[in-house]
């Protein structure tokens, strides 16, 4: 019977011509099963859309194949996680090479893509980007808002918008906010806010990618694109893949948000896209009687924070109860916030 060793000494004879490495060395192969004479192999992908995925697959069974009393052979394709591909790719710099990542897609007729982003939930980063939009729309601008975040979809709740999105001529339609912002998400599609998206990360990437490519934007002045919190497969697609005019992070005072915040600049400077500034959210709360500000997390480290991941500090948000209520009943674009205005004004400036 055939061995874990001999199936990997196998697929070392597979190269991927675009990192100038075999599969094994890539640290591509994981997962390998052998059960009598069938065989079962993991293959990570270095992207969603990686354009060698069927070709590196084919040669990966016609390897196996080639050891003797070989029966059932199973390649299944996984993507690999954004601290995977950083190994990877310092991996193919090392031996003084220049990896070949995936193309980015064509804009088409969006002007400026924007990401939000931030390191770790709860630091307001959809509200930021909802406020982002209705900036822009105040300024007449054409705008539409790519909830990246598959699995927790907050941005038609924000807006208020509860109508499906419509398909015409193969391509989907977005819906709209009452003030016609253009707006994407999965919760416009399965129509229960409630029901959970239990996906995998290849899942969460295509579907995002489909988000972008089969959805008809028209004409924008601004696509914002809501990322998930973290560093991992949505992220890496947007970044890879989309062409990202900049990205705006979103903190808040706690020592560990800007850690986290740390790694997610990492990864965008690995890709190539630029980090427009750092917003600190929820920095501090305005006391209603006296106007003192309370820092409840803590002291502002936002412009700290932005000095170290070498960008711009585009300034501090307070605890509103009134953005929160906002929110809640769906009237973002009702808000109106002097201190956002500002900061929309240094992002604008930045472009």
């Amino acid at each position: 019977m055939v061995t874990k060793d001999e199936v990997l000494k196998a697929l070392k004879n597979v190269m991927d011509p675009e990192l100038g490495m075999d599969i094994v060395s890539a640290e591509m192969v994981r997962g390998i099963s052998v059960e009598g004479a069938s065989v079962s192999v993991v293959l990570a992908l270095t992207s969603e859309t990686c354009p060698l995925a069927n070709k590196l697959r084919k040669s990966s069974e016609e390897a196996i194949r080639s050891l003797e009393g070989i029966g059932k052979v199973n390649v299944e394709l996984t993507v690999m996680s954004e601290e995977e591909l950083n190994r990877l790719v310092e991996k193919v710099r090392s031996k003084g090479k220049t990896p070949q990542l995936p193309e980015k897609l064509p804009k088409k007729g969006i002007k400026n893509i924007l990401t939000v982003l931030s390191g770790k939930g709860g630091v307001g980063k959809s509200s930021v980007a909802a406020m982002l939009a209705v900036e822009f729309s105040r300024k007449g601008l054409k705008v539409g808002v790519l909830d990246a975040d598959i699995t927790g979809p907050s941005i038609p709740k924000i807006f208020g918008a509860i109508a499906p999105p419509l398909v015409k001529a193969g391509k989907i339609v977005p819906s709209a906010s009452k003030g016609g912002i253009k707006i994407i998400s999965m919760n416009l599609i399965t129509g229960d806010q409630e029901a959970p998206i239990i996906w995998r990360g290849p899942l969460v990437s295509s579907a995002i990618r489909q988000f972008y490519v089969d959805v008809d934007w028209g004409e924008l002045d601004y696509l914002i694109v809501d990322l998930p919190p973290g560093t991992s497969d949505a992220q890496l697609t947007v970044m890879q893949l989309l062409p990202v005019d900049g990205i705006v992070v979103v903190t808040s005072p706690q020592e560990l948000a800007g850690m986290i915040v740390s790694k997610a600049a990492n990864m965008s400077q690995r890709l190539n896209v630029p980090i427009l500034g750092v917003i600190e959210n929820m920095s501090y709360v305005k006391c209603p009687n006296c106007g003192e500000k309370i820092n409840l997390f803590g002291d502002s480290r936002g412009r700290l924070l932005a000095e170290k991941i070498d960008t711009k500090f585009l300034g501090s948000l307070p605890i509103d109860p009134e953005l929160s209520k906002a929110c809640d009943e769906g009237r973002i674009e009702g808000y109106k916030s002097k201190d956002f205005q500002a900061i929309v004004n240094r992002i604008l400036a930045s472009l």
